[in-house]
């Protein structure tokens, strides 16, 4: 590592963002469009410049490259994960960043918890629609993504003596998007400690208990499992403020969190694509988009602009990655954007209603007739070399089935496969009692009822 990419991954270099991240809320819609105009302009300069990919499907849409000043965001085609991960050599803007390589790297244990190189965040997932991305981070790009989250989400309160205590509730035996940015947090200010939605909870109410966080972020669904647990005495802890992201936060399990914790969790917006597009601010009045830093469109289904109120389908072009740039990125998520303004005096345009596919919970029944299971988010996290798209279906109470598409050397990789299912089954100790089988197919159609992809299949008992 260099010292210029030192200085960008520093605690300086993330202070200097959050002043900037400062500036920019106090804008007004005016100016917060002539920002993001601004910022856009520049990225489309360095992609035809840096990136093969994007500069020659732009010519091949007809696009005067040349006028890159006078574009409009709708002038520009969509691309989605597929055309991303077919391409991805020729659409990043460092030379030096393979696929193959990367695959290697999410995929090496001994690189867990570790940057690709040295200097770039890599974040993976297969995302609710089974298909596997991975999307790279260099060092400025996390730089300005920590400063974000920081400025504009988490806001935790540092204090004077001694370290602030985060504790995050997730996936962490991989470079997922939540556990990557929680454990990036500067070691000088911040003490913290991950908790395995995939353990036993008793293990981690011990872990908690000692620990005794300032601060509580993570899955919605795992944040709500240790209120039940605060609620029923087993769990003693007093979070000074909540963060709920990744799978949906219910009205109802906004209730019972500040039941337990007197506190009402603050809903983040994340994805692997950018992990700080949207959150609630402390009125809960609904998301605000941060549009200083993203692009944000909302389409219907022939691809024209949706009007307030009216649910769509998101694109996004993030606007601070560099390094694997994401322009008119059609995500798997409809949203709804707000005409309201917010009272809280932030300019970012909200939406209300985030409409993403939600996967169910695997249940089981242990030997002794316990109630066991399985967060879905493993699965949405789940990643092996060679593994394209996959389903995971549940045959009966106690057996599933994974239909892989896989690429490559079909034993080699269904064999890491089941070293991936045995690492998860004995971790949360469903190894003994709970089976499975691989079932290698050429493709895993959509649902005929509803049109849409489903990961996870659960068993229905009749």
């Amino acid at each position: 590592m260099n010292v210029y990419d030192k200085y960008k991954l520093s605690l300086i270099n993330t202070m200097i963002h959050i002043h900037q991240m400062k500036k920019s809320e106090a804008m007004n819609l005016e100016q917060l469009k002539s920002l993001q105009r601004k910022r856009f302009i520049k990225l489309l300069k360095h992609v035809v410049r840096y990136s093969e990919f994007y500069k020659n499907y732009y010519q091949e849409y007809g696009i005067n490259i040349e006028r890159i000043d006078q574009l409009a965001i709708e002038d520009l085609p969509i691309i989605d994960k597929k055309i991303m991960m077919e391409n991805f050599n020729q659409l990043v803007c460092d030379k030096n960043i393979k696929k193959d390589e990367i695959e290697k790297f999410i995929n090496d244990p001994d690189m867990m918890g570790r940057k690709y190189k040295g200097i770039c965040e890599v974040i993976h997932t297969s995302g609710s629609s089974g298909r596997i991305g991975f999307f790279v981070y260099g060092p400025n790009d996390w730089s300005i993504l920590k400063a974000l989250v920081f400025t504009r989400v988490s806001k935790n309160k540092l204090h004077i003596f001694r370290k602030t205590k985060h504790a995050f509730i997730g996936a962490i035996d991989g470079h997922f998007a939540g556990i990557s940015l929680a454990k990036d947090a500067p070691r000088l200010l911040f003490d913290f400690l991950p908790v395995d939605i995939n353990r036993p909870i008793q293990e981690s109410i011990t872990d908690l208990n000692l620990f005794m966080p300032d601060s509580l972020s993570g899955y919605s669904s795992g944040v709500y499992l240790f209120a039940l647990e605060q609620l029923k005495g087993n769990l003693k802890i007093r979070p000074e403020r909540i963060l709920c992201s990744a799978d949906h936060l219910t009205d109802s399990m906004v209730e019972v969190i500040y039941k337990a914790f007197g506190v009402r969790p603050i809903n983040f917006y994340a994805a692997t694509e950018s992990i700080g597009m949207a959150a609630q601010c402390d009125l809960n009045e609904g998301f605000h988009m941060f549009n200083d830093w993203h692009i944000f469109e909302v389409v219907k289904q022939n691809g024209e602009p949706t009007e307030h109120g009216e649910l769509g389908n998101l694109i996004v072009t993030n606007l601070y990655n560099y390094t694997q740039p994401l322009i008119r990125y059609r995500m798997d998520d409809e949203i709804m954007i707000e005409e309201k303004q917010c009272p809280c005096g932030w300019a970012f345009p909200l939406f209300s209603k985030i409409a993403g596919r939600e996967e169910e919970f695997l249940i089981f029944k242990d030997p002794e007739g316990n109630i066991e299971f399985i967060h879905p988010v493993v699965f949405v996290e789940f990643i092996v070399g060679g593994l394209e798209k996959f389903q995971v279906v549940q045959v009966d109470k106690n057996n599933l089935r994974l239909n892989v598409v896989i690429r490559g050397d079909k034993d080699s990789i269904t064999s890491r496969i089941r070293i991936r299912m045995d690492e998860i089954l004995k971790k949360k100790k469903l190894i003994d009692f709970v089976g499975y089988e691989i079932n290698v197919v050429d493709d895993i159609p959509n649902d005929p009822k509803t049109g849409k992809y489903r990961l996870i299949i659960p068993f229905k008992e009749k």
